[in-house]
């Protein structure tokens, strides 16, 4: 522990786990979901989570999320502990879940009145959104008269409405057929590039996670561990994909995946 002529240093990473574990049940029924897991991510990273069926990566999602509670270790976002869900942490489904009676930017607007801001303010913020998401022209509509993609943006949308530090996504595009979500992991990256938000990624796909990420890290199946944790250095600014060294850094995280599920 720091003496007290040597304060403790504010963690000054967007999210820290500390030897993070979860165990659902007790006993001998209990289930070892997550182990040990120990890293650090700093704000404005954009972070893939890939791993096999079962590995944990979407309760480790629930975990930054405040939606559980680790059994061992700790969970915290910018310095302070995780207690439960927060504003600075905006989270996207596998499903939109967007409210069938609001329009699209109702929906949008949800969280900021809840918050509290005035009715100009937050509809200025929604129309704000809706443009950058590419639906400035679908704000009045019902989110069942939108495409799954569009639905899809939507959600993105109204989850960066309360304007979070963090970005939470579990497998936001797994549902969509391939050209929409090509489409979309396009959008994500201009997205995040306006915004500068710290993005936490879950996916099936070493593509996707290569394709989106800066840093990727891979998961063992159950329990959940790192067992490869690797900066991207392709470049950001254009198509990743075009860099020489794209192919290598991809068959480095396939061949951990698959190492991972064996």
């Amino acid at each position: 522990m720091p003496s007290r002529a040597e304060p403790a240093v504010r963690d000054t990473a967007a999210v820290a786990l500390r030897g993070v574990s979860l165990a659902y049940g007790r006993g001998a029924r209990a289930v070892q979901a997550l182990s040990g897991i120990d890293a650090s991510f700093a704000p404005g990273a954009f972070v893939t989570l890939v791993g096999p069926s079962g590995c944990g990566k979407s309760t480790l999602l629930r975990l930054v999320a405040g939606f559980a509670a680790p059994t061992g270790g700790t969970v915290s976002t910018g310095g302070s502990p995780v207690r439960g869900p927060g504003p600075d942490r905006g989270v996207v489904f596998q499903q939109p879940r967007l409210f069938p009676w609001m329009s699209v930017r109702g929906n949008v607007e949800f969280g900021p009145r809840m918050a509290g801001l005035g009715k100009a303010a937050r509809r200025a913020r929604a129309d704000e959104l809706l443009e950058l998401v590419g639906l400035g022209d679908a704000a009045g509509r019902r989110p069942y008269e939108l495409s799954g993609g569009m639905q899809q943006r939507a959600a993105i949308a109204r989850a960066l409405a309360p304007d979070p530090s963090i970005l939470l996504m579990d497998e936001p595009f797994a549902a969509l057929d391939a050209l929409t979500r090509e489409r979309l992991q396009e959008e994500l990256r201009r997205i995040w590039q306006t915004t500068g938000k710290t993005v936490l990624f879950v996916t099936h796909s070493v593509d996707e996670a290569v394709y989106l990420g800066t840093r990727i890290v891979v998961l063992s199946k159950r329990p959940g561990r790192i067992v490869l944790d690797v900066p991207s250095e392709l470049p950001h600014g254009a198509d990743p994909r075009t860099d020489p060294g794209h192919q290598t850094l991809r068959e480095t995280i396939a061949a951990a995946v698959r190492e991972a599920a064996a």
